[in-house]
């Protein structure tokens, strides 16, 4: 008998109809998506996945891979080019970035040079997605400056371990959610409560940051309204030489990132 081809219906969005779609044009799962939510066996050797991609990675390069390697592999290839520039220009942007949010939580600028590569080398020996990349955001930077002067951490020492233990906890909490494969929680994140709260830490971030590009001196605070209203107050202390400078590299960072 002639075999039969399968037919899924697709909408049309023009005419409001539903056409047939062949099976054969379905996007497969990605393998990834099949080890998380497949109910594959635990093995010790996903704990440390450079076990897994570096000899793939090593065959791909030899042009000796396998369809598992291919597979594994996703949509983004492997490129020993294309990870050195990668590389390169994560650590050109990473280390200046990495000062600023030292600055960002109130801690001494040697922490933000410490911890822009430490989470690079320990995320490439534990890490299972090699297209992130791993570091301080500012969010995390405002969030552990907000944690530290809650309990009252004032002097650069004192916020330097304070910092030290936290990042002990969260990275001890993040390894264990990990080993339970406590991802598939964050499928359940609403986008738009996520949206929100990037947005109004921007907002807090952009307020705290206000008196470096003006020239105004003011104490940390502990709430927002707090900072804008510490800053209009002092609005005629601005320095003007600094902001112009600041408002310059601002708009040309601007430009060039459009």
């Amino acid at each position: 008998m002639a075999e039969v081809q399968k037919f899924e219906v697709e909408k049309d969005p023009e005419a409001g109809m539903e056409s047939p779609k062949a099976e054969d044009d379905v996007k497969p799962v990605p393998p990834a998506w099949k080890e998380v939510y497949g109910g594959s066996k635990f093995e010790v050797r996903s704990l440390f996945p450079p076990f897994t991609w570096l000899p793939a990675y090593v065959r791909y390069a030899k042009g000796t891979a396998s369809t598992g390697d291919i597979e594994k592999m996703g949509e983004l290839p492997y490129s020993i080019k294309g990870d050195l520039i990668a590389g390169l220009t994560v650590g050109l942007m990473l280390v200046p970035q990495c000062l600023a949010f030292a600055l960002l939580a109130g801690l001494p600028i040697r922490a933000g040079l410490y911890s822009s590569f430490a989470p690079l080398v320990i995320y490439a020996l534990l890490g299972t997605l090699r297209q992130l990349q791993v570091g301080p955001t500012a969010l995390i930077s405002l969030l552990t400056g907000q944690a530290l002067d809650a309990v009252n951490l004032l002097g650069d020492e004192e916020r330097l371990s304070g910092a030290c233990t936290l990042a002990l906890l969260v990275g001890l909490v993040s390894f264990l959610l990990g080993v339970l494969r406590f991802g598939f929680v964050v499928d359940f994140m609403s986008h738009s409560v996520m949206s929100s709260f990037c947005t109004a830490s921007g907002v807090i971030i952009a307020t705290s940051q206000l008196k470096h590009v003006l020239g105004i001196n003011i104490k940390r605070h502990k709430y927002w309204w707090q900072t804008a209203y510490d800053l209009c107050k002092h609005l005629p202390e601005i320095d003007a030489a600094t902001a112009v400078l600041g408002f310059t590299l601002l708009a040309m960072l601007t430009f060039f990132k459009k």
